[in-house]
């Protein structure tokens, strides 16, 4: 099962925090959907019916430390939540494959990220990211990989 994916609308705004809430996530269902009206921040979600099963936060303005042989501007995920029901199912990569999409549509070259290794599901989250295409880089705590390299639709 493929969600679809399109950008965060208020309509699911109340689906959103259910997601995050469920997923333990109680501070970013606070945070982002209050503060998200921010034009560099590009907002996902995957909806399967009208239910809100994942969600990814990213930029396409990223400038942080320019390590890793991908240099700024570049796009870079900062947030991707899947449901613990539909999880191996496609939500990510829909969602994955959605911003790399807008990403190129934005004549970016790269995409990056900082997985937390002290986040549960460390080991699963660089398993999937490296099925999409990211590897790790000569940066400490980087990955990354050039858009032409990853998932495409």
């Amino acid at each position: 099962m493929i969600a679809t994916v399109i950008e965060l609308d208020d309509v699911h705004d109340a689906g959103l925090r259910a997601l995050l809430v469920a997923e333990e996530c109680t501070h970013d269902a606070l945070s982002l959907i209050d503060f998200r009206y921010r034009p560099y921040e590009k907002l996902y979600v995957a909806l399967t019916d009208a239910d809100v099963v994942g969600f990814l936060e990213g930029t396409f303005v990223d400038v942080s430390e320019p390590g890793g042989g991908y240099p700024a501007p570049r796009a870079r995920i900062m947030k991707l939540i899947v449901s613990s029901r539909f999880r191996r199912r496609g939500v990510g990569t829909a969602l994955v494959r959605k911003f790399v999409a807008d990403a190129r549509s934005a004549h970016l070259d790269s995409l990056v990220l900082y997985p937390d290794p002290q986040e549960s599901g460390y080991e699963r989250r660089m398993a999937f990211f490296a099925s999409c295409g990211m590897q790790k880089t000569d940066s400490p705590g980087l990955i990354g990989a050039r858009l032409a390299c990853l998932l495409s639709d």
